[in-house]
């Protein structure tokens, strides 16, 4: 009897350890997400650095159904792969996990190849690793707000600070907001083109967007943005900075 309890105990801690290494090899998280109008595209979502190390992705989609043709997996020695796709996508489904060969190169970027049936949301999701450390500890402050219009549109916000500042975060108010990049002006004069496609609700906020070079006093930040209807009039998008 004891000789058999033990092994149940065995067994069970073993089925434990398995089901626990099973949630960690499993783990999934967003990686980028695009929104756009009934018509061919082609977009490409950049792979933070750090956060390329999966074993999978897969496709979410929102909104309207989505004619996904193909993805083009490019890795940080310069390779790439094709994955064949060609599935509509109902909204509210998502695709298979497709498998990316990430064990001795991270991934760089993803393109995918879709058809919208009407504005639709894509969320491409990473499987099987886990997301790049935030940029470590700082002070965050406030480099400014601006209020944005129901267009396509483009604003600067004027900075003029001194500093080191590594990572910047968006926080929206009011109403929802399609942020499609910010191009950073450095003191130096450098520049730095920043991606987010990201639809930001009011009230939510981007992850931190690590910033590079050296140089990292801001003079200005230039947004290009669709704020998107609302009965609040219009929204606002404030930028912070995180610097060391």
């Amino acid at each position: 009897m004891k000789v058999r309890l033990a092994l149940a105990c065995v067994a069970i801690v073993c089925g434990l350890s398995f089901t626990v290494a099973d949630a960690s090899t499993s783990r999934e998280y967003p990686i980028g997400t695009i929104n756009y109008e009934a018509q061919p595209e082609r977009e490409v979502i950049n792979v933070r650095r750090g956060e390329g190390a999966f074993r999978g992705i897969r496709l979410e989609v929102r909104q309207s159904d989505v004619d996904i043709r193909d993805l083009r997996v490019t890795y940080d020695d310069g390779s790439s792969d094709t994955i064949r796709v060609n599935q509509l996508v109902r909204a509210g489904g998502t695709t298979r996990v497709f498998d990316v060969d990430s064990r001795r190169r991270e991934v760089r970027s993803v393109a995918i190849n879709f058809l919208p049936q009407g504005a639709a949301r894509i969320v491409l999701v990473a499987v099987g690793g886990m997301p790049a450390p935030g940029p470590g500890p700082g002070d965050w402050s406030l480099l400014g707000c601006k209020d944005v219009k129901f267009l396509v549109d483009r604003d600067t916000l004027k900075v003029n600070r001194e500093g080191r500042f590594t990572a910047l975060r968006l926080k929206v108010r009011k109403a929802p907001v399609e942020m499609f990049n910010l191009r950073v002006t450095y003191l130096s004069g450098a520049r730095q083109e920043v991606p987010v496609r990201e639809v930001i609700p009011p009230g939510g906020g981007t992850r931190p967007i690590e910033l590079v070079g050296r140089e990292r006093g801001i003079e200005r930040i230039e947004m290009i943005y669709r704020a998107m209807l609302s009965n609040k009039g219009t929204a606002e998008v404030c930028i912070d900075g995180l610097e060391r």
